[in-house]
């Protein structure tokens, strides 16, 4: 029996012992890479899932293995194919195997900026160049960074992934050391230049002075640069000069994920600790998440960690007795609904009594449907009591609800006017 047809029969066997989202997750990638007279060798590149199947199913694929072959083998795993060129050691010692694009979870909140970053991985095409992601904190800005410097590395390309703190701190050594000149040329011959939090170079004005030739020089030689940060029209503490140039490219954000998001990064997250979790506590953590991704994975960490304690099933009374706090958070969070008409007048320019109107102005009824998905949505009241606020009946709540949800993907200008508004309200 060939090593394929050998693995292939093993993989027959180990789907119907296995979870099925583990099981589809970790093992598509499997390689058979060589058989010898005693041993199987398969090949897993990507080593979070070779660390992960190493721990939890080297037993279950061994026992497969010698199920099916004639003879008894030995199981042997291997990661990176010892025939490929392996990417230079990258110097700030981040993981990077854990932020790949295939570990991040792609919803409707984040998929433009997904796209962006992927696009930027083609390192041929030059559609857009710089490419600015703003948003809150928490929601996956320095997850797209690292994978697109994870990327590009395995390209053999040169990308240099750095905070601005460290930016700021290398560019301080290098005046005192008298050493500006390597500082220049490490950030300058670079293909590509990922800088994280960029809003902490506020008030640093001579590092700005720094990183503005910095970013000259390589958008002049059109090399790649991806900047992280908040808003850009936050940035009051940074040169205008500089926020100009960060405009200048595609700027686009991420926004706190929807139900349908976060459920699948619980799912994502259970899958990689091997963790069951029921229906109602899936929807109760996702109902109850309402800051940030890091939240979820907080609670899951918490989780994952009581079932491995107390080697018992997670019923949805211990889940919740695990977690408590979180809800703290989630009302914490919450304004007064009050504060909703106010916060949409300022941010779209239309009056609260135009949008409690039976005007059918444009402007003005999208900025009623403003009002009815953050009401509805991000306060969590009902239609009825939604349409109280407004003058207007549950079904034209309903309405405006879809309409935001549906036009949220492509329209700019609604999801920059609906992140004002969440800004005013202080809701992430």
């Amino acid at each position: 029996m060939n090593i394929e047809d050998l693995w292939r029969k093993a993989l027959n066997i180990l789907q119907n012992e296995i979870n099925p989202n583990s099981f589809n997750q970790m093992f598509k990638n499997i390689k058979p890479k060589a058989l010898t007279k005693d041993t199987i060798v398969l090949l897993i590149e990507n080593s979070f899932h070779k660390d992960a199947i190493e721990k939890r199913f080297f037993d279950h694929i061994s026992v497969a293995v010698n199920e099916v072959s004639d003879i008894k083998l030995k199981l042997e795993i291997v990661g990176v194919d010892p025939g490929k060129t392996k990417p230079k050691a990258n110097k700030a010692n981040i993981d990077l195997h854990k932020f790949t694009f295939e570990n991040f979870i792609v919803g409707s909140s984040n998929e433009l900026a997904f796209a962006a970053s992927k696009q930027i991985c083609d390192y041929e095409l030059n559609d857009f160049n710089p490419l600015y992601i703003y948003s809150d904190v928490g929601l996956g800005k320095t997850h797209l960074l690292l994978s697109i410097h994870r990327s590009l590395t395995l390209k053999n390309i040169n990308s240099i992934y750095t905070s601005s703190e460290r930016f700021t701190n290398e560019y301080i050594e290098a005046i005192k050391l008298r050493k500006t000149d390597e500082f220049r040329k490490k950030y300058r011959n670079c293909d590509a230049l990922l800088i994280d939090d960029i809003q902490f170079l506020g008030g640093k004005t001579q590092t700005q002075e720094g990183f503005f030739h910095t970013f000259n020089e390589l958008f002049l030689n059109n090399k790649k640069i991806v900047i992280a940060g908040d808003d850009p029209l936050k940035l009051v503490d940074l040169e205008s000069r500089l926020v100009s140039r960060f405009q200048s490219g595609l700027v686009v954000d991420i926004q706190a994920p929807d139900y349908e998001t976060k459920v699948a990064i619980i799912d994502h997250k259970c899958t990689s600790f091997n963790l069951t979790l029921s229906e109602d506590i899936v929807d109760y953590v996702a109902n109850l998440c309402q800051v940030n991704v890091r939240q979820i994975e907080s609670i899951i960490n918490r989780l994952k960690a009581m079932s491995s304690l107390t080697n018992q099933e997670i019923s949805l009374e211990n889940a919740k007795s695990m977690i408590i706090g979180f809800d703290k958070i989630k009302l914490n969070n919450k304004p007064e609904p009050s504060l909703v008409l106010p916060a949409v007048a300022a941010a779209t320019g239309v009056s609260e009594d135009e949008i409690k109107s039976s005007s059918r102005s444009e402007k003005i009824v999208n900025a009623r449907r403003l009002s009815c998905f953050v009401l509805n949505k991000d306060l969590n009241l009902t239609t009825t009591a939604s349409g109280s606020i407004l003058n207007k009946n549950h079904a034209s709540v309903i309405n405006g609800v879809r309409f935001v949800e549906r036009k949220l993907k492509s329209d700019f200008d609604l999801r920059y006017s609906l992140q004002q508004i969440r800004n005013t309200l202080k809701i992430n």
